[in-house]
């Protein structure tokens, strides 16, 4: 057996919004004096994550695509902050509007549902879905006091893209931190009612 990596699939946000979540991550890491979990990690949502081995991934890769190319594109808002108290493991994180994380969740869902539960148990360990509270983490592992000083710092923000496409990550143990390895796109291949709308 080889040895197994750590993937995630994740939504990226397009530039501009990842270059906001670097400079709110700096703000904070600056504020509170020291690096703190996630002060590193490029702005993502995370649907869900795995174990597998490297060797058996294009396998995996086919099967994503199978599932993810029939989803539609869609529009991603984001909508001001918000936090999970989770004793010492607060985190603090950009929200999605409700109809943004709905539209996540169904895709995900989606995915989830229609993956070959046969193949999953072959290839794949220690898959989790991520999708349930859809976020992009500023902080994670932050004291109660951290996140009030989150809260006085930054107040409100507003910023949506078109989401055309999911990402596949995996953990590059050497920087500590995930890698975008594959990009899938939405192609709302679900009929012939999407495909024509575009013409």
């Amino acid at each position: 057996m080889s040895n197994l990596c750590s993937y995630s699939l994740a939504i990226m946000p397009p530039p501009p919004i990842a270059d906001d979540v670097r400079g709110l991550k700096l703000d904070f890491r600056n504020a509170i004096g020291k690096s703190y979990g996630s002060a590193n990690a490029d702005g993502h949502i995370s649907l869900d994550g795995f174990d597998a081995a490297e060797a058996d991934y294009p396998l995996i890769l086919a099967e994503y695509t199978r599932l993810i190319a029939p989803l539609t594109p869609f529009q991603l808002n984001f909508s001001g902050f918000g936090d999970f108290d989770r004793a010492n493991f607060s985190a603090f994180y950009i929200k999605p509007t409700e109809e943004s994380s709905d539209a996540i969740r169904e895709r995900t869902q989606a995915v989830m549902k229609s993956f070959d539960k046969k193949f999953k148990k072959k290839y794949m360990q220690k898959w989790a879905d991520e999708s349930k509270n859809p976020h992009v983490s500023i902080g994670r592992r932050l004291t109660r006091e951290w996140i009030a000083l989150a809260y006085s710092l930054f107040t409100e923000y507003e910023a949506g893209f078109l989401c055309e496409s999911f990402a596949i990550r995996k953990y590059n143990e050497k920087r500590r931190q995930y890698d975008v390895i594959d990009t899938i796109p939405l192609l709302g291949q679900n009929g012939a009612g999407e495909q024509i709308s575009l013409f």
